[in-house]
């Protein structure tokens, strides 16, 4: 098991072809389908659960509770200072924490935030942004947003939850980030995980697809503990019925 980003590791899926289940919160792309296709692959997916982008700033920041997915947007592109972004906010510098290029919260945050406000200039937007600090590293993340009551961050909301007592989660267009939140897609920016593998590996090494099988049927009883949301019943039926499809039953 190594832990990157989704785009490196449905990289590893689908072009070096070096394993056999990739795990991902985001869904597969087109051209990715098609680099598995091009060495014998023919994905499969699960949708497994759901997470909600925790936007987090110090628990000792006293002037921030909500932003909308526009203050966002300028939080991480041009704003300077907070005051730039509300006038009554502090005149003081946006420390800015971000995930790194390869991880797929990065994707789903330029996808849901940047793009959505600033359209095909939004990932530029952020990776220009002066000063903001990237990380592969979730933890070097918090660390960041507890050091400063002018910093902010995302990351999953088990991040956050793990340093609830030093973090403070902020509300999006006036929606905070809990369960029922994020399983209606009410939060948003909570985000769809997803583990990956191809018919033909599961039809080859039934370890892999026993293995599948088994997370199917417990990652309900281990997902809240983790930090997670559940998928529904009915989704759960839906995985079911795509293993079943998969090995051709």
């Amino acid at each position: 098991v190594d832990s990157i980003g989704s785009g490196a590791g449905i990289e590893r899926f689908c072009v070096a072809g070096e394993t056999d289940i990739a795990n991902s919160s985001r869904a597969i792309r087109d051209t990715e389908i098609e680099s598995c296709a091009g060495i014998g692959r023919t994905v499969v997916g699960f949708l497994v659960g759901i997470d909600a982008l925790a936007v987090t700033v110090s628990a000792e920041n006293d002037f921030v509770t909500d932003v909308t997915l526009e203050e966002l947007a300028l939080i991480y592109s041009t704003a300077t200072n907070w005051s730039d972004v509300r006038p009554e906010w502090p005149n003081e510098p946006i420390q800015r924490f971000s995930p790194g290029t390869d991880s797929g919260t990065f994707d789903y945050f330029v996808e849901a935030v940047m793009s959505e406000v600033l359209g095909d200039t939004g990932e530029a937007a952020i990776l220009e942004s002066a000063g903001t600090q990237f990380s592969e590293d979730d933890n070097v993340l918090v660390q960041g947003v507890q050091g400063s009551p002018y910093a902010i961050g995302y990351f999953g909301y088990a991040y956050y939850q793990e340093n609830a007592s030093t973090l403070k989660p902020l509300s999006v267009n006036g929606i905070e980030p809990n369960e029922e939140t994020a399983e209606s897609g009410e939060y948003p920016i909570s985000r769809p995980l997803f583990i990956y593998s191809s018919t033909e590996i599961m039809q080859e090494k039934p370890q892999v697809s026993s293995f599948i099988y088994f997370y199917i049927n417990n990652v309900l009883d281990e997902i809240l503990d983790v930090g997670y949301f559940p998928v529904s019943d009915e989704q759960t039926q839906e995985n079911l019925d795509t293993w079943n499809s998969a090995l051709g039953m």
